[in-house]
């Protein structure tokens, strides 16, 4: 989804509770981490969490915990590993507090300039792949509101032949996108600075794209987590949280190559619309891709009509 520098929404400050973890043995001070998060009822892994903000702190994997579950943490890393959980307590999201994520089997830096990838956006780029192994020819790639590169980044390393390019409206995004494309790609991909495909004068065989979607009034009745991540990478404005999608089917007809696709993500109570959007644009064989919870997400078609 797209990013943004700003929010609306206020930022809780971690309590001020000082949990005293200075001497404990890596064990003990795990288990009260794991007491603590239990007790705010703020996660539901209170367990896998505990381990993870442990790791952070010491860098002693799980395996590592296990055989160093006697040893007594520095002052340094009782003072890590309290930090860390302050954050987790006033629902800080986990991979901020580690800075990375796993997307596709791969690790990607995240912070609060970008939305956190999710599991279900997965679906949207193995739609893609599916349909850029189908094409006679090397296919040319956009990915448009990047946020931390996952999907672009993803399509390149998996399709290697590909030429696959990046837009966000935010350089702080693209910023971090680019550091996980060196990381992870050895090199970064081309980059557009610019609100949806207005920057933008070349011609795609895939536009692919998880925009903001999300209604204002969804925006609101999200997890005190997901209010840590930019209100812009989730709101798409407009009464139905749609005007972003609008304008980015609008302006993919003139950069998609004849028998182009145009494919979004979008939420289960949307699909039905963006589909009719896409029908009414031109775009045929549209496709409605259902998530890992069995519920509709990706809705995708191929550009028949157009000049090219």
């Amino acid at each position: 989804m797209r990013s943004s520098k700003g929010s609306r929404w206020q930022l809780a400050k971690p309590p001020s509770r000082k949990l005293d973890l200075e001497g404990l043995s890596v064990a003990q001070a795990k288990e009260k981490c794991r007491k603590a998060l239990i007790d705010a009822g703020q996660t539901d892994t209170p367990g896998l969490d505990a381990r993870l903000l442990l790791e952070k702190a010491t860098s002693f994997d799980q395996i590592a915990q296990i055989l160093h579950f006697d040893t007594i943490l520095t002052k340094e890393q009782a003072v890590s590993l309290e930090t860390a959980l302050h954050l987790r307590l006033a629902n800080e999201p986990m991979a901020y507090i580690l800075g990375k994520k796993e997307f596709y089997s791969r690790t990607f830096k995240v912070d609060k300039r970008v939305l956190i990838p999710r599991p279900d956006t997965e679906i949207l780029v193995e739609t893609a792949l599916v349909f850029a192994r189908s094409l006679k020819k090397k296919p040319h790639i956009i990915d448009v509101c990047t946020g931390s590169g996952a999907i672009g980044i993803t399509l390149a390393a998996e399709l290697e032949e590909s030429e696959v390019t990046i837009t966000d409206l935010s350089a702080d995004a693209l910023a971090v996108a680019e550091e996980n494309a060196r990381l992870l790609l050895g090199h970064p991909l081309k980059q557009v600075e610019g609100n949806l495909l207005c920057q933008v004068s070349e011609k795609y065989d895939i536009i692919i794209s998880n925009p903001p979607y999300l209604t204002a009034g969804w925006c609101d009745e999200v997890s005190q987590e997901v209010r840590k991540e930019p209100r812009l990478a989730l709101e798409g404005f407009g009464f139905d949280g749609l005007d972003c999608i609008r304008d980015l089917i609008g302006q993919s007809i003139g950069h998609l190559t004849k028998g182009g696709a145009l494919m979004l993500e979008c939420d289960y109570r949307q699909t039905a619309v963006v589909r009719d959007l896409l029908e009414t644009s031109g775009f045929s064989k549209i496709q409605i891709i259902k998530d890992l919870s069995a519920k509709e997400r990706v809705v995708w078609g191929i550009l028949t009509c157009t000049s090219n």
